[in-house]
């Protein structure tokens, strides 16, 4: 059996055509991630923040909200 493939030629890139495609896609990639973040992402993620904090203590939290509330008519009243 003869495997010799000289009839078919495979072109390799040189290295430049490789480090062009990998800037291409880093660049294209840093876009996407910038258009994704939007006017408010610093906000989302601040309130993701407080979420993912007071989510863990929602039974303590509102406990305090209750008293404290609770307190503070006792002072005005």
């Amino acid at each position: 059996m003869n495997t010799s493939h000289a009839g078919a030629t495979t072109r390799v890139p040189p290295a430049n055509d490789y480090i062009s495609s990998d800037f291409m896609d880093l660049a294209s990639h840093m876009n996407d991630c910038n258009r994704s973040r939007g006017r408010f992402f610093n906000l989302r993620a601040s309130l993701e923040t407080l979420h993912a904090v007071l989510s863990r203590r929602i039974v303590t939290g509102g406990a305090l909200l209750v008293i404290c509330c609770a307190l503070l008519l006792a002072i005005v009243a």
